[in-house]
């Protein structure tokens, strides 16, 4: 699937939502007159049918046509919102292409940028669709040079502004998460892997916040958020198990059932003076230890003060 190909995808998807039905003469000529149609080519109807059947297959969002008013609209619009990472990619592309459909407004509007997403998403998605194996020229922070790794795709993910592939590695022969953003370059094989039917992409994360597992034993997290950051913590939970126990006019206590792994102490530690870890005694003391190294790092400039 070429890039061009699901940026017409994402403004299929966004158009027929937006409009809630219509028309596929109506459709083409959106297609034709818009400012991201380049080349101003024509949305034939064999090719709308083979677009209306990837989006399927990718997003799990079903096209019908009314056969009374020859309308087109989406099937399960209200389960859009069930799966996180669709809900990510639809309401971020979708957004670009409004930016795209309005270019007054375009330099008003400002949007994070995912670099690892402009060159391997796409392929990986494809690879991920029809279960062929990967080629990946990869470079990890502790290698010295890149290698080419066969993978298996099992699962990607977002996670502050990265990519990241889960999947079966024959190098490593195990499972391995990769940073797109590390990748030199990917590319299909014609070769087939069998996909586990125990494999939960969702599953895989639960234990742990974040994209890095933890082989640390799950255990009980008390951390204490200052009232000025609690309604953020309240609102974008750091984990599923988040539940808040003990609230104050100056502060609020939050646990959490998980494995504590770097992305969650970063996390943590995010917050500076306004989150203090109560429980377990071993992560406290962990994170205080690494406060005290920061201390040390900047000493000399409070000593000065």
């Amino acid at each position: 699937m070429a890039k061009d190909s699901f940026r017409i995808y994402i403004w299929m998807l966004d158009t027929i939502q937006r409009y809630g039905r219509i028309t596929l003469a109506e459709l083409k000529e959106k297609w034709r007159t818009c400012s991201a149609n380049d080349g101003r080519k024509e949305l034939a109807p064999r090719t709308f049918a083979n677009y209306k059947e990837n989006i399927e297959q990718i997003f799990g969002i079903e096209i019908a046509c009314d056969r009374a008013t020859n309308e087109y609209y989406i099937v399960n619009e209200s389960d859009l919102g069930d799966n996180s990472i669709r809900d990510w990619m639809l309401n971020s592309l979708s957004l670009r292409n409004l930016l795209n459909e309005s270019a007054g407004l375009h330099e008003r509007i400002v949007i994070e940028d995912v670099p690892s997403s402009h060159r391997y998403l796409t392929l990986i998605l494809d690879a991920m669709r029809d279960n062929k194996k990967l080629v990946l020229t990869y470079k990890g922070y502790s290698m010295d040079d890149y290698k080419d790794m066969t993978v298996h795709p099992y699962s990607v993910r977002l996670f502050k502004r990265r990519w990241y592939l889960i999947g079966y590695s024959e190098y490593s022969k195990g499972m391995r998460i990769y940073m797109l953003d590390r990748a030199a370059d990917a590319r299909i094989l014609g070769e087939s892997f069998d996909m586990p039917e125990e494999f939960d992409a969702e599953a895989f994360f639960e234990e742990f916040h974040g994209v890095h597992p933890s082989r640390s034993e799950k255990v009980c997290v008390k951390v204490k958020f200052l009232a000025s950051k609690r309604d953020l913590v309240r609102t974008i939970p750091l984990h599923s198990t988040q539940k808040e126990t003990e609230t104050t006019s100056s502060y609020s206590v939050f646990e959490y059932y998980l494995r504590p792994n770097f992305d969650f102490k970063q996390e943590i530690l995010s917050y500076m003076d306004s989150a203090e870890v109560l429980e377990p005694v071993t992560l406290r003391r962990e994170l205080a230890s690494v406060l005290l190294d920061m201390y040390k790092l900047y000493r000399s400039d409070l000593i000065k003060a």
